[in-house]
Parts: structure tokens; C-alpha cells; sequence
């Protein structure tokens, strides 16, 4: 068996990368190779930190905003270049340390040359390829033409490095995407074959309950326990489409929706009263500052309850200052509902999360799942697929007949324990079948083995 270094911006957070790089270096354990992590940010003592890898400091910041923003940091775009490759060396010889330390075989390089967040590092690991001759598996979640803000660069210097670069071709790189689409895209535009590997759950484990630690995660958020929970579980960026989660909470807690739970009650036979309330909660990262604040003011003016949490969530449990951090799927274990409303997705982490924890989920139906998800047959409460245009803060609308009919299918899916059931353990038993770490092992033994 190999020894293999896993090797991203940043490890052990809540984002869905990190989230996969855990699975991932679970099961490669559990095949027999020995692994070790590699990252410009990390929580996580077991990581090899090296920050020039990141996305965060004001090196690398100052490259990618002379890159895709505005050339003006610089005199020239070879002034950009030779700054580029300066720290490009720097990083390639601190990787160069790492993999004889710890005697690396293999590395698989997570979104790295994927997006350029960081393209001295792009650079340097293939640089390291080539010297050292080390295989490698690219994995790649999602890829730069995806994403408008890499559409412009702003000098031939970048649209070089994004030819060479992002993805790279070598004979060593085996690459790997996590959706048919990306698959024939990258076929189409670089020549690379791939091969698709979806992200998966751990289906198998333990279930996600109340336990001695997070039993008092309702009181520590302040919310009553006959308070009615949308969990809205993704970080806080605009193609997620939190807008979306705002307007269907906006419907909920109308007097008339409120009142018809009442008659009915909820699916755990608690009672909705006067004090209770429908509460979005947002328990993930804050990525970006202005959506964040048009979305407050959205929330605002629509007079809807919500929490942001991230500052008692984290990847997994702590005590941090003598206060209780809870992990990510604690926050599941008191959700009544998930939001999901994403507008674009190359996967979708938090919609396993919300089947794995046998929640009932409201969806925008984005691209991928529509292609390489919906097919086997899952059952969730539909935004439909299309925008109309953007409402006064310019966050994105739909038809406002889909969020009226996503309420009454929730409100029924909130109070109606049996029909609750059924659709919940549905989904449970597909996503057991095609998203597992059983699926996940055998996609990585041929792969990592091979």
C-alpha cells in the first residue's frame, strides 16, 4: 500500500471540500495506505501547514485580485509573472520537504488546479510532477469557466496559466471529477479523459441523535422548542440562492400556514402556539461579506426569524473559551426541514447531509442534480429550475406559485408523520445504494491500487 499525501488550500473545515477530504483519507485508511495531510489553513494538528498554500494571505490575495480584478499592483504583466513564479519556487520547495519527509508516493491534489484562488501553488505542484516524477490524482470539484469571476483575466499572462495550468496535462495525473457534466466538459475543452466520482456519506454509521452533548443546542441558539427549524446548512455564498430559503420561510410563517399547523400539529406531536416560529438557521461560513449583507436586509424587510450560528459550529465538537462548539451534523439532529435552494452545485454535500439525516428537503432542481441525481428517483419538495429576474436588493427570483405550492407540500411534510416517513426513508435507502463509502471504496480501490 502507498503513502499518500492529500494536499488542499485548507483542511478541516466546514466546507464541502474539507468535508470530502475527510471521507475520502477515511476510506484510503481503511484499504491499508497511510495518509497524510497536506494545506495552506488548517483547525486540524495532524496537517502539515504550509500558508503560502492558502487562499488567504496578502500575497496570494494581492496575485488574484492582479489577476481577475484589476492589473494595478504591478507595472507590468511581467512584473505579475515574475512575482508569480518567485512565490511559485518558494512554495515548490517547502512541498519538495514535505514529500521527503514523510516519504510520499502518491498526492492527490483537491480543486488546487481547479480554480486559480492560488496559482503560485498551481504551478508549483506540477512543477514538483514533473521533477520528482510522483503520480498524482487530480481531484477536481468544480472548475474556473464555471464561475463568472474567472472569465476575464486580466492579462495574457493568466489566460496563459488557466491553458497550461487549470487543469494540467501529464502522464502522471490521473484526473477525477465529481459530475457527468464537468466529465464532458473537461473532455471537450482540454482533450483530458476523467473519471466521475460523486461525493458520498457515511450511510452506515451511527445515526445523528440527541445525545449528553448537544441536548441544550436549541436553548444555547435561544430558540423555543416548539419553534419550527429550516435549516439552510450551506455556506453563505451567492450561487447557493439563500434568497430562495428567505421567500419559502417568508410563506411559512404566514398566520394562515401557522395556524394550519396548529390545527394539524407537528410530526413529533409538538404544539404550535403563539410563542412558536419558523427559524432559518445558517450554521455554515460567511464567504461573502456583501451577499451576507443584502441577504440581512432581505431578511429584514420580510420580517422572517433567523440565526447565524457559524461562531458555535465547526467540523467537529470542542469546548472552545469554555464554550461548546457543536459539530455540523448537530445542527441536523434539530432541523425540522432543509433548505437547499442552491442555483448551482457540482455536487451536493448538504443534500446527502439532509438524506443521511432522514430529513425532508426543499430544492431548487440546479443543473447536476437534475442530470446525475434526480434519475435515481429521489423525492424532495421543488423550487423548479428557473429564475425570472432579481427583486429590489438584485438577489435572484422564481415564479412566486412555486414557493406558495413548496409550503403547502412542507407544512404537510411537518405535520403528516406517516407521509413524512415514507418520503424520508426513501430517499434514505437510494442514498444507502449510490452515495455510500461502501461506493466510495470501490470507486478508490481501482483508482488509488490501479
Amino acid at each position: 500500500m502507498s503513502r499518500i499525501a492529500i494536499c488542499h488550500f485548507r483542511i478541516g473545515y466546514t466546507d464541502g471540500v474539507s468535508l470530502e477530504i475527510e471521507k475520502w483519507k477515511n476510506v484510503l485508511e481503511k484499504i491499508g495506505h497511510t495518509i497524510y495531510l497536506l494545506a495552506g489553513q488548517s483547525s486540524n494538528p495532524e496537517v502539515t501547514v504550509i500558508p503560502q498554500l492558502g487562499c488567504d494571505s496578502h500575497e496570494i490575495n494581492r496575485i488574484y485580485r492582479n489577476s481577475f480584478q484589476l492589473l494595478n499592483d504591478f507595472p507590468s504583466e511581467e512584473a505579475l509573472c515574475q512575482e508569480i513564479h518567485k512565490i511559485a519556487s518558494e512554495i515548490e520547495e517547502k512541498i519538495y520537504s514535505f514529500l521527503k519527509e514523510f516519504s510520499i508516493e502518491l498526492l492527490d491534489i483537491e480543486n488546487i488546479w481547479s480554480l486559480p484562488l492560488n496559482i503560485p501553488a498551481a504551478i508549483a505542484l506540477y512543477r514538483i510532477i514533473d521533477s520528482a516524477g510522483i503520480k498524482v490524482v487530480s481531484h477536481n470539484h468544480d472548475f474556473f469557466w464555471e464561475r463568472p469571476c474567472f472569465n476575464y483575466p486580466t492579462c495574457k499572462v493568466i489566460r496563459d496559466i488557466l491553458d497550461n495550468y487549470y487543469p494540467p496535462r501529464h502522464k502522471l495525473i490521473n484526473h477525477t471529477v465529481i459530475n457527468s457534466l464537468a466529465q464532458d466538459e473537461l473532455k471537450k475543452r482540454r482533450g483530458i479523459h476523467s473519471t466521475v466520482i460523486p461525493n458520498i456519506l457515511d450511510f452506515e454509521g451511527l445515526e445523528w441523535k440527541a445525545d449528553d452533548y448537544n441536548y441544550n443546542f436549541k436553548k444555547a441558539l435561544g430558540l423555543n422548542q416548539r419553534d419550527i427549524v429550516i435549516l439552510q446548512a450551506t455556506r453563505i455564498v451567492p450561487r447557493k440562492g439563500i434568497e430562495l430559503a428567505i421567500d419559502l420561510v417568508k410563506e411559512l410563517a404566514k398566520p394562515e400556514n401557522l395556524l394550519l399547523m396548529k390545527e394539524k400539529g407537528l410530526y413529533d406531536k409538538r404544539v404550535v402556539d403563539k410563542k412558536s416560529r419558523v427559524v432559518l438557521v445558517f450554521p455554515n461560513l460567511i464567504e461573502d461579506i456583501d451577499y451576507f449583507k443584502l441577504l440581512e436586509e432581505k431578511i429584514k424587510e420580510d420580517n422572517i426569524n433567523a440565526l447565524f450560528i457559524n461562531d458555535l459550529v465547526d467540523a467537529k465538537r470542542k469546548i472552545e473559551n469554555k464554550r461548546k462548539i457543536y459539530s455540523l451534523w448537530d445542527t441536523y439532529v434539530f432541523a425540522d426541514l432543509v433548505s437547499y435552494p442552491s442555483l448551482y452545485e457540482g455536487w451536493g454535500n448538504q443534500l446527502l447531509e439532509a438524506i443521511r439525516a432522514k430529513l425532508p428537503i426543499v430544492l431548487f432542481e440546479y443543473e447536476v442534480y437534475r442530470k446525475d441525481i434526480k434519475p435515481a428517483g429521489f423525492k424532495v419538495i421543488s423550487l423548479g429550475n428557473r429564475l425570472i429576474g432579481k427583486d429590489i436588493w438584485g438577489l435572484n427570483k422564481i415564479d412566486y406559485s412555486y414557493i406558495r405550492e413548496a409550503s403547502q407540500e412542507a407544512i404537510r411534510l411537518l405535520t403528516d408523520l406517516p407521509y413524512r416517513q415514507k418520503i424520508v426513508e426513501h430517499n434514505f435507502s437510494l442514498g444507502k445504494q449510490f452515495y455510500s463509502l461502501t461506493t466510495l471504496r470501490e470507486y478508490l480501490e481501482s483508482l488509488f491500487n490501479s
